[in-house]
């Protein structure tokens, strides 16, 4: 009896380990580009190049300055170029499901 407990919970430590990992995938952009994802947001909905356009600029600038991670650069470089390539709705939900997992800023 004693051994099919210890698989079990292994099997549920391991569960519990993937559960507190869920989230974790995406960067967590700085106070600082908050606007910056509420900008490109609106450029994705109304499928504005030009704003598109200014918003990849400022990523660029903020990145090439230090106020950028790399990680949140190359999340946002994809969103944006998804949306060059005439995907306007799928980088607009990738934009919105990173939002929706950034955290407060303290």
């Amino acid at each position: 009896m004693q051994l099919r407990r210890k698989p079990l919970a292994r099997a549920f430590a391991m569960l519990l380990a993937v559960i507190s990992m869920a989230g974790c995938g995406q960067p967590q952009v700085g106070r600082e580009n908050l606007e910056l994802l509420a900008s490109l947001r609106t450029a994705l909905s109304a499928q504005n190049v030009e704003w598109l356009d200014k918003n990849a600029a400022i990523i660029e600038s903020r990145h090439g300055e230090g106020q950028m991670s790399h990680e949140t650069h190359a999340r946002l470089s994809a969103i944006v170029e998804k949306a060059r390539a005439g995907r306007w709705k799928e980088a607009e939900r990738e934009l919105v499901a990173f939002q929706k997992a950034q955290r407060p800023p303290s």
